[in-house]
């Protein structure tokens, strides 16, 4: 209804002139506001029923701020906060979306510890780098979050980096270079007692999904000394993966 419509548009980043930040005009829905708190209130109280309930963990996932589109352009609930502080307090300090997204984690973790169950993250696999700028635009700082989780999981695709990243001739078809760099970099700034758990492709999305593709990254894996792996397909196929490992694991 027309109130429902309202109340949604209020949860979301605005351009400067008041109107709703789209993300692109060909996708035209918009992120909702990762730092509005009505919209964080929903969320940790799905969280609390949900880990009342018997559950093991819960993992966050696109715990983040949108990176595509006019990023520049768009106008979130904090920075409008923040804005308004400042005025009235010449020494505020401004704060980051990585921020945000520590202090969001912070108040998870104090409703998993109540229910005594484990409290887990995804992040890009670009954050493994933890460049400065990537940390700015999704607000993953895993130095920060990882005080506050006991696993990360960096969602380690090739087929998601250009060509030529870290000077690799065709990244999309070197599965092993990519995990092993992006695990072993999530593990010197992940802090101690959080476990790395990579996502590992298992689709055919842009690359060519073999046992041979499927195995390097196993490989990278075990020789990076991660803690375990999870494996994605979007469309929830996971048939020959599972094949092409059991005859992994079989091996003499």
């Amino acid at each position: 209804d027309q109130f429902s419509a309202g109340m949604d548009s209020l949860l979301r980043p605005f351009y400067a002139n008041g109107n709703v930040w789209k993300e692109s005009e060909r996708r035209k829905p918009s992120w909702v506001d990762s730092s509005n708190p009505k919209y964080q209130e929903m969320l940790l109280n799905l969280i609390s029923y949900v880990a009342s309930q018997g559950v093991d963990e819960i993992q966050l996932d696109y715990i983040r701020f949108p990176t595509q589109g006019k990023i520049d352009k768009a106008v979130f609930h904090f920075q409008r906060e923040d804005s308004l502080l400042a005025t009235v307090d010449s020494s505020y300090v401004w704060r980051e979306k990585e921020d945000i997204i520590v202090d969001f984690i912070k108040r998870a973790e104090v409703i998993c510890q109540r229910e005594e169950i484990k409290l887990t993250a995804d992040v890009f696999a670009i954050v493994a780098w933890q460049r400065r700028a990537d940390i700015l635009q999704t607000g993953q700082n895993i130095v920060r979050m990882t005080k506050h989780l006991d696993s990360i999981h960096p969602m380690i695709y090739s087929s998601h980096f250009a060509n030529n990243f870290g000077y690799r001739d065709y990244i999309p078809n070197e599965p092993y270079h990519i995990v092993y760099k992006g695990v072993k970099l999530t593990k010197k700034y992940t802090k101690k007692g959080c476990k790395v758990i990579p996502y590992l492709q298992a689709n055919s999305w842009k690359v060519n999904y073999s046992p041979e593709y499927i195995i390097a990254q196993i490989k990278a894996v075990e020789n990076g000394k991660a803690d375990g792996y999870i494996l994605w397909n979007a469309a929830n196929n996971y048939f020959r993966t599972l094949r092409w490992l059991k005859k992994y694991y079989k091996k003499p």
